[in-house]
């Protein structure tokens, strides 16, 4: 199934005498974390693999507390339970609350977009930032539980660090590894026999749009302007690689930073110089194509 934008959601009115409730404001929050994460909608993006990871990992730290406690019985040390528990799932926990974050970055730089510079100096910092955090939230859990037990936690300081960072970094790439393998397997799913539609969100208005009748999307700001086969150009507040890696498995392709061309749409290819070339899109509409992108119409 693409990952179109998800339906808005019907919302009952509200007044200043009629407060949210609990429901609503959570409602809202799974929804902008979809959107966030995803840059679409498609809530499977983004519960299917979380789902996924916190079993496996859940079961990693099951498997790893109960080899220390076998190994400090071989041992004949007097370690208590909580402490491997503590250790183990402190990790994990953290691991499975920062999986928004790894999905998020993998979804701004795949491996398939071409892009190698987007794509490191994404995930490298990225990776990075997520050691970072992962170890300053570990030291706080177990220094809190060790403290609730009357025993004080030691980290080990930068030898302990520098252990952990390449942990991590399997982690992090494990984790963005599984979010790009469930975009293909979703994106590759067969297509609905139904026409294909894209809700275009133009202020208050959302505009149902096969995609065969949009003819390509430019940037306009902090917008996205869509060029329509009737000549209308409704306005989209999202980026426009927010738009491309929806409207990519429908055949919409990057042609130049600022915008993207139905190929199915192109009906004439022109030189423009310097390497580029200008596309006819039919109804008066012509787009660039930059030397960069010109791979991209191929196919």
């Amino acid at each position: 199934m693409p990952t179109l934008p998800a339906k808005s959601p019907a919302t009952a009115a509200t007044s200043p005498d009629r407060p949210i409730g609990g429901r609503e404001l959570r409602g809202g929050l799974i929804d902008w974390l979809v959107r966030t994460v995803t840059g679409g909608g498609d809530a499977r993006l983004l519960f299917w693999p979380w789902i996924s990871m916190a079993v496996v990992v859940s079961l990693i730290c099951l498997l790893d507390v109960m080899a220390r406690i076998h190994m400090a019985d071989l041992r004949n040390l007097a370690e208590p339970a909580w402490r491997p528990v503590t250790d183990e799932f402190s990790s994990g926990v953290v691991v499975i609350a920062l999986f928004p974050l790894i999905a998020r970055l993998a979804s701004l730089a795949t491996p398939w977009d071409g892009q190698s510079l987007r794509f490191w100096s994404i995930h490298i910092p990225g990776a990075v930032g997520f050691s970072l955090i992962h170890v300053a939230a570990i030291i706080l859990i177990r220094s809190m539980v060790y403290a609730l037990f009357g025993s004080l936690f030691e980290f080990g300081g930068f030898g302990a660090l520098f252990y952990e960072m390449p942990r991590d970094f399997i982690a992090y790439g494990l984790t963005a590894g599984g979010f790009w393998g469930a975009m293909v397997l979703i994106q590759s799913a067969p297509a609905p026999e139904t026409r294909a539609v894209f809700d275009i969100r133009d202020n208050t208005r959302v505009l149902r749009v096969p995609i065969d009748d949009i003819l390509a999307v430019r940037s306009a700001g902090n917008y996205v302007e869509f060029l329509l086969a009737d000549g209308r150009r409704p306005l989209m507040r999202q980026t426009l690689a927010d738009t491309a890696q929806q409207l990519a498995p429908h055949g919409l392709a990057r042609t130049h930073r600022s915008w993207l061309v139905n190929k199915r749409r192109i009906a004439q290819i022109e030189p423009a110089g310097s390497g580029d070339f200008k596309l006819s899109l039919g109804d008066g509409v012509e787009a660039p194509l930059s030397r960069r992108f010109k791979g991209a119409i191929e196919g």
